[in-house]
This record gives C-alpha cells, structure tokens and sequence, in this order.
C-alpha cells in the first residue's frame, strides 16, 4: 500500500491542491521522506510473505531457510539506507528473533526443513544436526511401535502375495513366463525383507535417515511432496514423518482466509441458518474460489497435502 502511495502521489497532489477543504492534507516532504523510508525496509520482504502464505504447496520446510536469508541480507543495514529505514530493519529483525526463538519451534523448523528434499540437512550444522537426526529417529519409533518396523515391508508383500483382502473374489490372471530379471528381484527382495528384520529397530530407522540425508538436495523448484510420493518405498519410515510435518502451514494465513469467507456467509441477516447450513454454505463458497483461482492461475505441478 506504501509503494502504491508513493506511485499515485502526483494525482493524490492534484485531487488535494483543487479542493481547499482537503489541501491540507496534502502529502509535505517530510512525509514522502518518511514514506519511503517505510517502503524502502518493508519491500523486499512482500515477495516472502506472499509465498509462505501459500495453501497449495509446502511452507513450513522454508521458514528457517527464509529467516536467515531475510535476517542476514534484507534486513541488514545498508549505506543508502536512511536512519528510519535502519531502524524499522532492526526492528523487524528482533521481533522475528523473539518470535521463533522457542526452543519446541526451533526443534519444529529443523525437523521440517530436514524432511524437505529440497535442503536435506544442509542448513544444519554437525552438532545440530546428530541432535535432530535423534528426535527424528525416536519419533519414528513411536509412531511405527516396536513391532510395525521390521513387518512394514513383509505384510506389504504377504498382502499382495494374498491377491487383496479376503472377503473379495479373487480373479483369475492368465500366467506369464517368468523372466530371469523377475526371478533375481524376487530372491534380492527376500533377501533384504531378512536383512531388514534381524536389524534392531532403531538402526533400521537410523540407517534409513542417514541414506536420506546423504543424497543429493533436490532443486529449489521441485515439489517435494511429489518426491515423497515417488519414493515412499525407498523410504517408507521417513515418510510417515513427511506426511506429518509437510502439512504443517507457515502462517495463519488461511485461517484467516477460512474466518473471513465464514465471516461473509455467516452475517446477522444469515443468522437462522443452522450450524450444518453454514458449513455447506462455506464449502461451496471455498470451492467456487478455488476453481476460480485454478481457472486464473493454474498450477500443474503443485500436490496438495
């Protein structure tokens, strides 16, 4: 809004200097100054907030890496920057300092942005990150139990070895000759179902997390949720943590979106419609929107959570 005042002041002066009424409000130079001052520090942050406000793709993976990049350049003082613009910078930089310095949010962050293929445990040093490897490797053994780990890929192979779930009939498939390729994946399979299953369960989880985090970061572009689903197989524990922490929105910015839309459909003269009314009401209104935005601006290659 700053820099939209700052574009349209030469027709804001004209509107002001015609009507005597309102000339005195008439922008002076001190208040340009400060103005610019203002857009000067608060810019370049705008293209951060819109993406971390995004609904349709993954956030919370980027705050870490965001916050040092916006601490450590943006908000630095600069030689051009004036006094206020300075102090608006530092300002900014220890309110954001204060918000996230909880420790449970500091341990939140790393564990998602080292979930995130895209940065691995890259913006971790050693000591921090043999610290998070272990709540992820603890957490993983509390989700899947002291059991689920070692029979995860064995009950995935007996239930399609099965043909499906009992109750239904199974269909008769024509057999195919096996191929030699065929035969040494099933025995290579078997063998590391074994392998697998004489490991204790927290090398298991370990082992799976250091192959992770030893691969190559996947480009800035990508979308990890897509990766995930790729290669859920190939990392079937790490996943179960993927799908935990990927959903995990940045900012409160669709609540926000969520209360507002509520807000328009629920109003005083609505206010006889029963609670069930308004949900239908609301997820009417939320799709239309969607579909409207998808329509605008599409996005191919976003998966939701």
């Amino acid at each position: 809004m700053v820099e939209r005042v700052l574009e349209e002041l030469p027709a804001i002066r004209s509107v002001l200097v015609q009507d005597r009424k309102y000339s005195h409000l008439n922008p002076t130079w001190q208040d340009v100054s400060v103005l610019e001052s203002i857009n000067a520090a608060m810019k370049p942050l705008a293209d951060f907030t819109d993406v971390l406000s995004g609904e349709k793709y993954v956030t919370v993976s980027s705050v870490k890496p965001v916050l040092e990049l916006i601490k450590d350049d943006l908000l630095s003082p600069g030689p051009d920057d004036t006094a206020l613009t300075a102090s608006i910078k530092e300002r900014m930089s220890r309110v954001l300092t204060e918000k996230y310095k909880s420790p449970a949010i500091q341990v939140l962050l790393r564990k998602a942005t080292i979930l995130d293929p895209r940065y691995r445990g890259s913006m971790e040093e050693a000591e921090a990150l043999d610290d998070v490897k272990q709540l992820l490797v603890q957490e993983i053994l509390d989700i899947q139990g002291p059991e689920e780990i070692g029979e995860g890929a064995s009950s995935e192979s007996c239930s399609q070895a099965a043909g499906g779930n009992m109750g239904e009939p199974t269909a008769t498939v024509p057999t195919k000759k096996k191929k030699l390729s065929d035969l040494l994946q099933n025995r290579k399979a078997h063998l590391t179902s074994q392998t697998q299953a004489s490991l204790p369960k927290r090398v298991q989880a370990y082992t799976e997390l250091t192959k992770f985090l030893q691969e190559d970061a996947l480009d800035a572009a990508c979308d990890p949720l897509m990766w995930w689903h790729d290669n859920q197989r190939k990392c079937p524990l790490m996943a179960k943590l993927a799908q935990k922490y990927m959903c995990i929105r940045a900012t409160s910015t669709s609540s926000e979106r969520m209360f507002s839309t509520a807000g328009n459909i629920a109003t005083p003269e609505r206010s006889c419609l029963k609670p069930h009314k308004v949900n239908i009401s609301y997820r009417f209104a939320y799709d239309l929107l969607s579909n409207l935005l998808a329509i605008q601006f599409p996005i191919g290659n976003l998966v939701s959570c």
